[in-house]
């Protein structure tokens, strides 16, 4: 399972070879193939701190000819290298996948990797759902303040990281047109997609993007007011999905620590939708969603949930030639098809 990043990397580190650091705004690359032992440890192989585009391709075009499909995701809040290793070991598990992650520095650490100064556990270990605990009764409490605090520098590190992603992407791209055989998916998970969405200003990156077959925003943590201004950039050959849960815990959080100004995507996108065959939002308000409301591509899966992503994931289309809505999308779609529900909204119906 090969994973990109752009922190740093120290190649004789073995598991350990991926640092919480990173240099704003660089191109630099790195990878490693990451596999699991039978006693449940990380053991990297193949680590390289700075990848040409020639070993890119090296290393990509045996995935891009081989038997499964290539999903390839990037992360989101709150996740160490060895979580990354894990979510996309899960993807692969789950959806039978060639998983090509990308591990950006999303733990809120500053670009030297040191802790936040003047912050109670600034060191501590954190994990993505911790940031549900931020809440307007509660954002003054030190946990809450070292959850959101932290989550807003990661905010500031996906920024910083926009040319690095854009770097990978191209790779990507490249090994995608020279192999002409597999498509591939681009899924961005929560945080990922405000990663994806300033990475796409940076020039080149829509084009390189428009290589995917599909592309997912997964709860994504991203300003819901005038999204479809950065949202129409993304103009894969098959469609962009958009995932939102009004119930979505995480998300939640992100809004209070930001000042409770900007709702949230992957909550509601408002009533301004891209609409057409190139774009669909998909409503799992009401929904089962797991735990938190935020990663119900894996927790929670119901049989219509499993077989909606697992096509999303493997490139194809949510909804087969000829095939009714209500096969993939329980309740159905809007007459545009512009909103798949997995479950009645809460008006209790869909729109006239």
């Amino acid at each position: 399972m090969l994973v990109f990043t752009n922190r740093d990397v120290v190649p004789g580190a073995g598991a350990s070879a991926f640092q919480r650091s990173f240099a704003p705004g660089a191109r630099r690359i790195g990878v490693a193939a990451a596999v699991r032992d039978a006693s449940g440890r990380w053991d990297l192989s193949g680590i390289d701190d700075d990848v040409t585009e020639r070993d890119a391709l090296d290393l990509l075009l045996p995935l891009f000819s081989g038997a499964r499909p290539v999903l390839v995701f990037v992360h989101g809040n709150s996740h160490t290298p060895v979580h990354t290793f894990g979510r996309c070991l899960q993807l692969d598990t789950e959806y039978n996948v060639e998983v090509v992650g990308f591990s950006w520095a999303s733990e809120g650490f500053l670009c030297d990797g040191s802790a936040l100064p003047r912050l109670e556990g600034g060191d501590a270990p954190v994990e993505e759902m911790d940031l549900s605990v931020v809440k307007p009764a509660t954002r003054g409490q030190a946990d809450a303040q070292q959850f959101a605090r932290r989550y807003r520098q990661a905010k500031t590190n996906a920024q910083d990281s926009v040319d690095a992603l854009a770097h990978f992407l191209r790779m990507v791209a490249t090994a995608r047109l020279i192999s002409n055989a597999r498509p591939y998916t681009l899924a961005a998970h929560s945080l990922g997609a405000h990663l994806l969405q300033y990475t796409l200003e940076v020039p080149g990156a829509s084009e390189s993007v428009a290589t995917a077959q599909n592309v997912v925003l997964l709860a994504p943590c991203a300003r819901a007011d005038g999204h479809a201004g950065w949202l129409h950039q993304l103009r894969p050959k098959g469609r962009t999905y958009v995932t939102f849960n009004k119930a979505d815990n995480v998300l939640f959080g992100a809004f209070v620590a930001d000042g409770g100004k900007q709702a949230k995507l992957g909550v509601d996108p408002g009533a301004t939708l891209l609409r057409g065959p190139g774009f669909r939002y998909i409503s799992f308000s009401n929904a089962q969603t797991g735990m938190g409301g935020h990663r119900y591509f894996l927790d929670g899966l119901t049989t219509e949930s499993r077989r909606l992503f697992s096509r999303l994931f493997r490139s194809e289309a949510d909804l087969q030639a000829g095939e009714p809505d209500r096969k993939v999308y329980p309740v159905g779609c809007d007459p545009d098809g512009a909103v798949g529900y997995m479950a009645l909204p809460d008006t209790g119906r869909l729109e006239a």
